[in-house]
């Protein structure tokens, strides 16, 4: 299972394709212009309302038609387990959806936890596609490990 790179998105330096999701940094409102041409079903916003107004991005959503739901994935406590088996129970084979944070970092975290509990993945080869797929910094691989297992437990 391997990722790929969009790179022709305007406003939107971040961006990876696995299967049916697509994983990014923070979209700019000219970068959501292009989730309609992508067949986007829905968008998770992982961020926390404390970050910034995500009013602009509800609202255009809302207007091209596309769903948008958002809940942070990290919490005081680092990544949270809840949060992570919420956004992965909401997915399906058939839909295409567009999750976010504002570096793909915390993304990529998630996607380690889902690629271990929904798809059986391999701890170390979901490490390597989240690696290739935004995630950058090595303490999410710990905080991803310690979620998966909470939730198995």
């Amino acid at each position: 299972m391997n990722s790929t790179r969009i790179f022709d998105v305007p406003g939107l330096n971040q961006l990876w394709q696995l299967e049916n999701l697509y994983l990014a940094g923070q979209p700019t409102e000219q970068s959501l212009d292009s989730l309609k041409d992508m067949n986007i079903k829905k968008v998770f916003n992982l961020r926390a309302d404390s970050e910034m107004d995500f009013d602009w991005e509800e609202a255009k959503l809302k207007e091209m038609g596309i769903e948008y739901e958002q809940f942070p994935i990290m919490t005081e406590n680092g990544l949270d387990a809840q949060n992570c088996k919420r956004l992965s129970d909401q997915l399906n084979e058939n839909d295409q959806f567009f999750i976010h944070c504002g570096s793909a970092n915390r993304v990529g975290a998630w996607l380690i936890t889902h690629l271990v509990s929904s798809k059986g993945m391999d701890f170390e080869d979901a490490v390597d596609v989240a690696s290739s797929s935004g995630l950058s910094n090595p303490g999410f691989v710990e905080q991803a490990e310690s979620v998966i297992q909470k939730n198995q437990a």
